[in-house]
């Protein structure tokens, strides 16, 4: 077994949990580095992005240094070769150059021989960046869903906003795709009425998991694909000193976008409608009002912590203290109101705790704690064999075939296991920067 659990077993972790829970977490680990020890040799490159940060994560806890070296090294190699050819998106924040930035970044700050290999990766990122960029004054750039989190530019503006390399390349990226937000806040009009310029045509990919005809385009209010990606970006911009003409505009008209666009369900709990087509934004068609899973992805809790973000960075008193008090509300339900059956980042059980762990260490308000200390509880039940089951059977039930992984961060194994040993560590990383908790 590569790792030392006695030494992780004894660690005094900020964050307490019961033994049982703690006992299970680190068998867990234990199971998910000896799999990863075991099939270091048939990774991929996109693997080899969240392999990264999680050996940086538990370096000093690996029985062999050496062998930490070896799997480490073995895994830059597979990244690397995955880059030359091309197998990376060229910015993407999952699954693209800011992923890998975030990743190496998160190696360089405990290890700084990876510091040139980070400079290279930065530079990579910047010139697609550029590239991309030329296309900003497009009709077509400007009704695309290229501002979100996950594919889009939400992305590497967060990564390129954390980094502490700086220069004239990387100021004007920022600021490049800063305005390019600017201008797409700005309303504009479809179907004879006023529409918010976030709204837009999805693409094929996107269509293929949609259950409606959006022939008019769609309005997308989630962290990972829709409008808080902007929301929180832009915030941070202007955290960081930034201040351009429109920008604080840009920052409240979203926000009054997501104060319009809410609803209270029969718990009077506070819900957002998710992706609707333009006709149902417009109020041309009717639009479902009922409780959503409380996922990072498109759930309440995302979009509360974006708001809070928001209300601290800007100043809001008013949205600051809207997104603690429904917060609260959400942490005091019971955890079967969450509708989340599975343990994963995206949509799970591990996002939406990291969120209310992150929320309990701004405000010390204890409900965060304690819903954060029984999301653990159930997430340590799941062992690597035990969830690799647990995601067949979800996926038998929906009749798709199962994309249950132990390696991938958002919704694979690594992803339990490195957000479980963050929160017991009390200390953020890079994973939540990049799913804008931070």
């Amino acid at each position: 077994m590569p790792l030392n659990l006695e030494n992780l077993r004894s660690e005094k972790f900020a964050t307490r949990v019961p033994d049982e829970t703690l006992d299970n977490f680190v068998k867990n680990a234990g199971e998910y580095f000896t799999a990863l020890d075991r099939d270091i040799s048939k990774i991929n490159p996109i693997d080899a992005i969240d392999i990264i940060p999680a050996m940086a994560a538990f370096a000093e806890y690996f029985e062999c240094e050496s062998r930490w070296q070896q799997l480490t090294l073995h895994a830059l190699d597979v990244l690397r070769k995955g880059i030359s050819r091309s197998l990376i998106h060229e910015f993407a924040s999952f699954s693209g150059m800011s992923h890998v930035g975030f990743a190496i970044n998160d190696l360089a700050n405990k290890f700084p021989k990876a510091q040139p290999f980070l400079q290279g990766i930065n530079k990579i990122l910047c010139n697609n960046l550029l590239k991309y960029m030329k296309k900003s004054d497009t009709v077509e750039f400007m009704t695309a869903a290229n501002y979100e989190v996950i594919l889009g530019l939400s992305g590497p503006l967060s990564y390129l906003l954390s980094i502490n390399e700086k220069n004239e390349q990387i100021t004007d990226l920022i600021e490049q795709i800063v305005n390019a937000f600017i201008r797409r806040s700005k309303d504009t009009t479809l179907l004879g009425q006023q529409m918010t310029g976030w709204h837009y045509y999805p693409s094929k990919v996107e269509k293929a998991y949609m259950t409606e005809d959006a022939p008019n385009g769609i309005v997308n209010y989630g962290l990972s694909h829709g409008m808080a990606g902007p929301l929180v970006t832009l915030a941070l911009a202007h955290k960081k000193g930034l201040r351009l003409n429109g920008l604080k505009g840009a920052i409240n008209g979203l926000v009054a976008e997501f104060m319009r666009g809410l609803y209270h369900d029969e718990d009077n709990t506070v819900q957002w409608p998710g992706r609707i087509t333009a006709e149902q934004y417009l109020g041309l068609e009717p639009k479902q009002q009922v409780p959503r899973q409380q996922s990072w992805c498109y759930g309440s809790v995302g979009i509360l912590r974006s708001l809070y973000i928001v209300g601290v960075v800007m100043g809001d008193r008013q949205t600051e203290k809207f997104a603690i008090d429904e917060m609260v509300k959400i942490a005091e339900m019971p955890l079967e109101k969450y509708m989340l059956s599975q343990p994963i980042v995206c949509h799970g059980l591990a996002g939406t705790a990291a969120i209310l762990d992150i929320m309990y260490q701004d405000t010390g308000r204890r409900e965060f704690l304690t819903k954060v200390t029984e999301m653990v509880e159930v997430s340590a039940t799941y062992s690597t064999e035990i969830f690799l089951e647990s995601e067949k059977k979800i996926a038998n039930a929906r009749s798709i075939s199962s994309r249950a992984t132990l390696h991938e961060h958002l919704e694979g194994y690594n992803g339990i296991v490195q957000t479980i040993f963050s929160i017991l560590k009390g200390r953020p990383t890079g994973h939540e920067k990049r799913l804008l908790m931070l």
